[in-house]
C-alpha cells in the first residue's frame, strides 16, 4: 500500500459559482503534491445532460501527479442541507430530498458526506436516521468555518460516530488552505482504478484528516473536541476581519 494525499470538496467553472477550470486547478494542486482532488460540483444549474462530458472532462484535466475525481454536492429543496457524493455514473437532479438522494447514492455504490454542518444551521436539520446512509461529517469546511473546525460540526461527528473529513470548499484561489487527507491505496494502482480506491475508502472511514500536514487526530486515536492553535487563529483572522473598513 502505498498513501495519497487526497482533497475533498472542489468546485470549477462547472459550477454556477465556480471561478477556475478544471485544468487550473488540476495544475494548482499538483504544486502543492496533492495526488487527488474530489471535485463537487453543485447541483443548482448542472447540466444533467452532459454528465458523461463532465466525468471525461475531469480525466482529461488530471495531471500525471493529480487525479481530478468528478462528484456532485446535492442540495435539498431548501438549499439548507448539502450532501457531498462520489462514485455515480448518472446526475441525479436538482434540489432533492436527502432521503431519496441518500438512498440512491447507497444503492450506486457511492459514498456521502455530511457538508459544512454550521451553513444555516444546517447541523439542526440532521436527521439520525441519515447516519444509515452517511459515510462522513465534514467537520471542518475551510469556506464556512475559517481556519478551525466547526464547533457543531464536530459535535455532530461525536454524536453520529461517523468518520472526520475536511474539505477547503475550494471556488476561488482565496479558498485555498492545506486541509488534506492521507489515504492508502494499493501499488500500482492506475488512473482508471483510483476513483473506485478512493470511494472505497470513504465508505470504510479510510481517510485521515490533516491541516497543515498534521494530523488532527489525537494521539489517543481520537478526535479532540477543541484544537486550540487553530481556534486561537481563526479568532484573530475574525478580529482583523472586523477591523477592515467596510466597502460602501
Amino acid at each position: 500500500m502505498r498513501p495519497l494525499r487526497v482533497v475533498l470538496h472542489a468546485h470549477s467553472n462547472w459550477s454556477y459559482d465556480g471561478h477556475w477550470e478544471l485544468a487550473e486547478i488540476a495544475r494548482l494542486f499538483s504544486r502543492f503534491g496533492v495526488d487527488a482532488v474530489m471535485m463537487t460540483e453543485h447541483d443548482t444549474g448542472f447540466p444533467a445532460d452532459r454528465f458523461d462530458e463532465y466525468r471525461a472532462a475531469c480525466a482529461s484535466a488530471s495531471t500525471g501527479k493529480c487525479r481530478l475525481i468528478p462528484g456532485i454536492e446535492y442540495s435539498d429543496p431548501g438549499n439548507d442541507i448539502h450532501i457531498l457524493t462520489w462514485g455515480l455514473d448518472r446526475f441525479l437532479g436538482e434540489g432533492r430530498a436527502v432521503e431519496a438522494t441518500l438512498e440512491d447514492v447507497r444503492a450506486a455504490g457511492g459514498a456521502a458526506i455530511f457538508a459544512h454542518p454550521a451553513r444555516r444551521d444546517a447541523w439542526r436539520l440532521f436527521r439520525e436516521p441519515w447516519a444509515e446512509f452517511l459515510d462522513g461529517i465534514e467537520i471542518w469546511n475551510r469556506k464556512t468555518d475559517g481556519v478551525a473546525p466547526g464547533a457543531e460540526a464536530l459535535k455532530l461527528q461525536a454524536r453520529t460516530g461517523l468518520a472526520p473529513t475536511v474539505g477547503i470548499d475550494f471556488h476561488r484561489g482565496r479558498h485555498f488552505y492545506p486541509l488534506d487527507h492521507l489515504v492508502n491505496v494499493p501499488e500500482g494502482i492506475g488512473p482508471e482504478s483510483l476513483e473506485t480506491a478512493l470511494v472505497g475508502a470513504i465508505r470504510a472511514g479510510q481517510l485521515a484528516p490533516r491541516a497543515w500536514r498534521r494530523s488532527l487526530i489525537g494521539k489517543a486515536g481520537n478526535l479532540p473536541d477543541r484544537y486550540p492553535a487553530h481556534q486561537a487563529l481563526e479568532k484573530t483572522r475574525q478580529m482583523m476581519r472586523a477591523l477592515r473598513p467596510r466597502r460602501r
